[in-house]
């Protein structure tokens, strides 16, 4: 029969034990990029270097920034985010071979959603992967030519200025900016939705 006190013992006992699992599945990556000879942050159980956001102390991109600044030195560093190795980029040429000549390795994201919860966000170029990714891209390229982007480069330089002069008169229409902005960069003429 158990009494109180080997019940507690085995209560210790299966937390350590859980514990000790937990430690040991969160830190089975990070010798990854020592095994691999490349220069890395040196991480924290259960969070990797993702410490400070974890816990909301720090934006994610403020403090990536912040380990790119460290780390002037290397033309790139291996960070790990929980127990997944990442490895961030600082040579310029390597960022163009990585997103130009080598792209077909390195088009899928780190992320992606699931269209039934989020049906808008999941079809963001941004998010979505391989072969609609490719399409998606093959309809959007026209679209962004540098003829096209010049002829851009006015609305957009126009609707900047609005939208600087629209929060400085914190305007009860302020709402109908964005969907007036977008209105006037698609379909080429100058909508005006305040006073609907």
């Amino acid at each position: 029969m158990l009494t109180f006190g080997s019940l507690i013992l085995v209560l210790v006992v299966s937390l350590s034990a859980i514990f000790i699992a937990l430690y040991l599945y969160f830190t089975r990556n990070f010798n990854f990029w020592q095994k691999l000879g490349i220069p890395y942050v040196k991480p924290t159980p259960f969070v990797g270097n993702l410490k400070e956001c974890a816990f909301q102390k720090a934006h994610i991109g403020k403090y990536l920034q912040q380990i790119y600044e460290q780390q002037n030195d290397k033309p790139y560093v291996g960070i790990f985010s929980f127990d997944k190795p990442i490895l961030l980029i600082r040579d310029l040429e390597l960022v163009k071979n990585i997103l130009v000549k080598d792209f077909h390795n390195f088009m899928d994201r780190v992320f992606s959603l699931d269209e039934k919860l989020d049906p808008l966000y999941s079809r963001i170029l941004f998010v979505v992967k391989s072969q609609r990714w490719r399409h998606l891209r093959t309809n959007l390229t026209p679209v962004f030519t540098s003829g096209k982007m010049k002829m851009m480069f006015y609305l957009v330089d126009t609707c900047g200025k609005e939208l600087a002069h629209c929060l400085d008169k914190a305007s009860v229409y302020g709402m109908y900016f964005w969907a007036e902005r977008s209105a006037t960069c698609i379909f080429k003429e100058n909508y005006d939705l305040g006073h609907l």
